[in-house]
């Protein structure tokens, strides 16, 4: 019953003002796309070059097609796409409650776990989403509730195995819990089948992950060559010359802003998630909990690399399962204590313990989620987005050539009748893809468009876009909206 009621609950907060709580970002644009490139059998807008594996977003684009085939998503694509996310939400929410009920809490607690999961603001912003960490953290979740089978059968582990290399393949970042995993399933009793376990686990989950460069292997594009992509390439961007963070240490760094954008959305879930998780290392079966919230630390911390808001997504869970097991904690030791009193002296002190949590929880849900999630549940912000779409589709020719955001894209793309993917070209393709002088060989000059969003001027200086730079050097403004215009290209 406490199953059935949590589910009802997250779907509800999982749709509840999808589309208007968040901006629409870029990568969900550019996920969106890879996604339909998938669902339609059609390369995406951008080459593809194993910077993500596409288990994700085939995932995505098993589901994408649904929301929009019910009419929801105030007719985008990416607003439909949005509504995909929630079984993954729903998912999350409730597997936090399974994993709960496996490490014996209470079902008040495991009920706090996802109460806390799904009303953080940091949920209702990132969590909803159409991230790649959204997609895994499920498959994620679901090895640890198969690792903690009280069973200990050799294919639950098995499975467990098969589900984190899923997760894996989904947002490899997730990789970064692969410890915690391996401390949950070897930190129990010692049961029959032991090595055959571990051995099940390592080799299951290493061969499906295995895929991957095997599917690079078969395209021959393992190693770096001039004539196409490699996943080479692609580790060597992602671990070596990929623009980095800069240090948490640094108050002006990327990174310790980063870090500042998640304490301002839940300061008190990141702050009781790691104290309470100090507290699950009291308990053998909770002990894993800390190590997935250090070995997620650690990028954060001591990392310079590229730290993408998103990364928060992954330990989501953990803090709010964090703070349910340490109070669980709290109150065997309570229980303990209390133990020589007379029955009315245990009433009485348990009476105070929930007290203590109530008054704790009060104070934090009125001025930290109650503010935030009215105000999440409520705005919209995706206003200035829809009405520079608006603006595009009924007053550019569909015959002319504009650039815009992989946010814009896909909308573009399939609901304008504008099917022609050198005539609707993602920004950055026009400096990046060799294809397009092919297609436009006079170069900004064979542009008559420019849209510009939040991030375009970012995107143009940090990737040095000397195309689009020219072409809105060559150009006017011809309508504007919040932080978003329309520029007509000027070619005399």
């Amino acid at each position: 019953m406490a199953l059935v009621a949590l589910g009802i609950t997250a779907v509800v907060l999982g749709v509840w003002n999808l589309n208007g709580a968040a901006i629409y970002m870029d990568d969900e644009g550019t996920y969106t796309a890879q996604a339909f490139s998938v669902l339609e059998g059609r390369l995406a807008p951008y080459t593809y070059r194993y910077d993500h594996p596409p288990v994700g977003w085939i995932q995505l684009g098993a589901l994408a097609w649904i929301p929009q085939l019910l009419g929801v998503g105030d007719g985008t694509v990416i607003g439909a796409t949005r509504y995909a996310m929630v079984p993954f939400f729903v998912a999350t929410a409730l597997l936090i409650y399974l994993i709960a009920r496996r490490l014996e809490l209470r079902r008040p607690f495991a009920v706090l776990a996802v109460v806390l999961f799904v009303l953080s603001p940091l949920s209702l912003v990132y969590g909803r989403q159409i991230f790649l960490d959204n997609i895994g953290v499920p498959w994620l979740l679901l090895a640890f509730w198969m690792v903690m089978s009280p069973r200990a059968a050799l294919w639950h582990h098995i499975w467990a195995g098969a589900f984190f290399a899923v997760a894996v393949l989904s947002k490899e970042t997730l990789a970064v819990f692969g410890p915690a995993l391996l401390v949950a399933l070897l930190n129990r009793p010692t049961w029959s089948n032991r090595a055959f376990s571990v051995m099940g686990f390592l080799v299951v989950g290493g061969t499906v992950l295995n895929f991957y460069p095997l599917m690079a292997i078969l395209s021959g594009e393992l190693w770096s060559r001039s004539d196409h992509v490699s996943l080479q390439d692609a580790f060597v961007f992602q671990f070596l010359s990929r623009a980095g963070s800069g240090s948490l240490w640094d108050p002006a760094s990327v990174r310790a802003e980063r870090l500042q954008s998640w304490l301002y959305y839940d300061q008190y879930l990141i702050t009781a998630g790691v104290v309470a998780g100090i507290v699950c290392l009291l308990q053998r079966r909770t002990v894993w909990i800390p190590v997935a919230l250090a070995t997620f630390a650690v990028p954060v911390v001591v990392g310079q690399g590229y730290l993408p808001g998103m990364y928060i997504i992954g330990a989501l869970p953990f803090l709010a399962l964090a703070v349910g097991a340490g109070l669980e904690t709290l109150w065997e030791r309570l229980e303990k204590y209390t133990a020589t009193l007379a029955a009315q002296g245990q009433v009485w002190a348990r009476r105070a313990g929930v007290a203590c949590i109530v008054v704790g929880l009060l104070p934090v849900a009125h001025t930290q989620w109650f503010e935030q999630d009215r105000r999440l549940l409520t705005r919209q912000v995706n206003t200035d987005w829809a009405s520079a779409l608006e603006w595009v589709q009924g007053n550019v020719p569909k015959e002319d050539t504009v650039l815009v955001p992989y946010v814009m894209w896909q909308d573009l793309i399939a609901t304008d009748g504008r099917n022609d993917p050198w005539s609707v070209v993602a920004t950055e393709k026009a400096d990046l893809d060799p294809q397009f002088l092919v297609e436009h060989p006079g170069g900004w000059k064979e542009i008559e468009w420019v849209v510009v969003g939040p991030s375009t001027d970012e995107t143009i200086d940090g990737l040095d876009l000397g195309t689009v730079r020219q072409a809105l050097d060559h150009s006017v403004p011809v309508h504007t909206v919040g932080e978003w215009s329309v520029h007509h290209v000027q070619r005399d």
